[in-house]
């Protein structure tokens, strides 16, 4: 049976990013480019008109930004999932970027393997964060003892199962990958992610996955 393709659309302002990342993605016979843009507004009537199954968009793009075609995704309620490949190594553009929605984020200095794996991931409903988007995150980050006591008090919130749910949602496990991982329902995973997002003050796995580097948890 064959597998199911899946449908890009690239965002970047220069023609010779876009041309290699097509050539790039589409040595892959899964996947398929089928709209570059140069621009944030060229980008969001194409994602309404074609409804990519991900977007692959730089954060700084004529026109409106990154974080503006994000937010405008996220409002409109567009089912394409978003991974930013950017050079800008912001730590506030990359917080930004995850609370509207992003799936993926990755630095353009990362190699072949890690822009299809994170294709892939993304497809599929995990999140993908680089190690190298990681280590921005985490810099200038107390260790735990020097944690806000607000912090650490929603750490301490969790129950052990909780923590472990946590811990694999921020490794990219899908809801099914965990329940066979800890030998449990997803219906059970579900509640104790509901829980846990609760608990720590985030929306989607993509915040619970920077809630746990920024406080050492992965």
């Amino acid at each position: 049976m064959a597998s199911k393709i899946i449908n890009i659309m690239l965002v970047d302002s220069h023609t010779i990013v876009r041309e290699g990342l097509k050539a790039l993605i589409e040595g892959d016979k899964e996947l398929k480019v089928i709209a570059t843009s140069e621009n944030g507004k060229e980008a969001v009537e194409k994602a309404r008109e074609l409804n990519p199954n991900i977007i692959i968009m730089d954060i700084d793009i004529p026109y409106m930004s990154g974080i503006e075609v994000l937010k405008i995704i996220k409002d409109q309620g567009l089912n394409s999932k978003v991974i930013i490949l950017t050079a800008l190594r912001n730590r506030e553009f990359i917080i930004a970027a995850t609370k509207l929605g992003a799936m993926g984020y990755l630095f353009k200095n990362c190699d072949t393997n890690t822009l299809l794996k994170s294709i892939r991931e993304i497809s599929i409903g995990r999140t993908y964060i680089d190690q190298a988007v990681a280590t921005v995150l985490t810099q200038n980050v107390h260790n735990k003892i020097q944690k806000s006591n607000i912090e650490l008090e929603k750490i301490k919130s969790l129950s052990r199962r909780e923590y472990e749910v946590l811990t694999l949602i921020s490794s990219g496990r899908s809801n099914k990958d965990i329940g066979k991982e800890l030998f449990i329902s997803e219906k059970t995973v579900k509640n104790h992610i509901t829980k846990l997002f609760k608990k720590i003050d985030v929306n989607d796995r993509v915040q619970a996955t920077i809630f746990a580097y920024q406080n050492g948890i992965i």
